[in-house]
């Protein structure tokens, strides 16, 4: 059983596609999968069409509803834990960055995968995912932003390893990838570099397509909506290597 967190401290380098995208891949082989949202924005949610009036991650965090009793059916085949923006006002306290992982205890095993989404910034909500995983994946985009970003989310990673002892970097991806402009292949190659150097996989790259976009706007599954599409193909070869490993 495998828990994934997709993580970067930076906004729009498709976080919550990647997130959405393994959760529907799983669902699509016949795993049992369960995503969890913990950004306040709640984009997983409406991505993979689940109900953010029902009680969510906050009150699981919070301790007012337990973890079997918020984990609702999506139509898209998997279990989610929805996000709402009560998520923003979650305050720290001594020993909170561990409430995720304790409140999953019950349920965890059964599971085959689990994928948690964070805000793209280090607070409270994104401790609490990388406490309670196994793994991190880190989704980047081909700009000159991508490589602070993933300096920032890899020095929180290491220190949260102390207490986590099971969280190993899954790897980076590159999303939306357009290979043609010399630029984009110039960065991926840094990107690559600077992962070799730091001992993180490098996973490859999801090729950009308006099929994503529009699945999501419909609150279909990529997998459902475009299985041929190059970012299902690209998501779909993600997924196999993370469950393989």
């Amino acid at each position: 059983m495998k828990i994934i967190t997709t993580a970067v401290i930076k906004g729009g380098a498709g976080k919550t596609t990647t997130a959405a995208a393994l959760a529907q891949a799983g669902a699509a082989a016949g795993k049992r999968v369960l995503a969890i949202d913990l950004d306040p924005q709640g984009n997983l949610t409406a991505a993979l069409a689940a109900d953010p009036q029902r009680p969510g991650s906050y009150e699981l965090l919070t301790g007012q509803q337990a973890a079997a009793d918020v984990a609702q059916e999506s139509p898209q085949g998997m279990h989610v834990i929805a996000a709402g923006a009560d998520l923003a006002i979650i305050k720290s306290k001594p020993g909170s960055a561990k409430r995720l992982r304790e409140a999953l205890k019950p349920i965890r095993e059964r599971y085959d995968l689990i994928v948690i989404d964070t805000p793209p910034q280090i607070g409270e909500l994104t401790l609490n995912a990388l406490e309670t995983s196994t793994g991190l994946l880190v989704p980047l985009e081909t700009d000159t932003g991508s490589l602070q970003g993933l300096y920032n989310i890899e020095d929180v990673a290491q220190e949260v390893t102390k207490s986590n002892a099971a969280l190993f970097f899954t790897g980076i991806i590159l999303t939306r990838y357009d290979g043609r402009p010399k630029l984009n292949r110039y960065l991926r190659d840094a990107i690559k570099e600077s992962a070799a150097a730091a001992n993180i996989p490098y996973l490859g790259e999801i090729r950009a397509g308006i099929a994503v976009r529009e699945a999501q706007a419909m609150q279909k599954s990529l997998f459902d909506y475009a299985p041929k599409s190059n970012p299902a193909a690209d998501y779909l070869r993600l997924f196999n290597k993370i469950m393989e490993d």
